[in-house]
């Protein structure tokens, strides 16, 4: 039976830049998300859109593609797995943002990530099913956080305002400098 989780955190940028931040790849994601190890365009993608294949890494070793789905720049983006660990049968996240206030009225933005996932474990299901509920819970808190003190590096937030891919962000790049 599918799960899923939703995790909520304010991001002191506009709309706009906390959609980029969310979906930042190579070193400029792995500069903010301390849950992600790896996180790149597949095959021949230069950009993030629909249809375009992501790799990720995650500190815990789960490996997984994702496809995009939907993608509504600065407002919301939908993505499922193609390929992941045998343990997992699907997953998909999400991101929405709005334009918000925090508690001091400081314009920025609500940032909602959201996974969904069914475990392939039919030994031990409840067992297996609260262990990822746990896992996967944690890893979304933790990347909302981050993400929301993300707002506050000027330095990235202006790297990513840029729209420039940064170093390690497609595959093919990486496979042409010989890493």
């Amino acid at each position: 039976m599918p799960q899923q989780l939703e995790s909520t955190a304010f991001v002191p940028v506009d709309p706009a830049t906390a959609f980029a931040l969310a979906h930042a790849l190579g070193d400029d994601r792995t500069a903010w998300d301390p849950t992600v190890v790896r996180r790149m365009l597949l095959r021949e993608h230069r950009a993030l859109g629909p249809g375009a294949l992501v790799f990720e890494r995650v500190r815990n070793g789960r490996r997984s593609i994702l496809e995009i789905e939907v993608w509504h720049p600065g407002e919301l983006s939908s993505a499922r797995m193609v390929k992941g660990p045998f343990w997992l049968g699907d997953y998909g996240e999400g991101w929405r943002v709005r334009p918000a206030r925090d508690g001091l009225g400081r314009e920025g933005a609500e940032v909602t990530g959201k996974i969904t996932w069914r475990h392939a474990l039919p030994l031990l299901a409840d067992a297996a099913a609260a262990a990822m509920r746990a896992a996967f819970r944690a890893e979304l808190d933790e990347r909302l956080a981050a993400l929301a003190a993300a707002g506050e590096d000027a330095a990235l937030v202006e790297r990513v305002r840029s729209g420039r891919l940064p170093a390690n962000a497609r595959h093919r790049d990486r496979q042409a400098a010989g890493r």
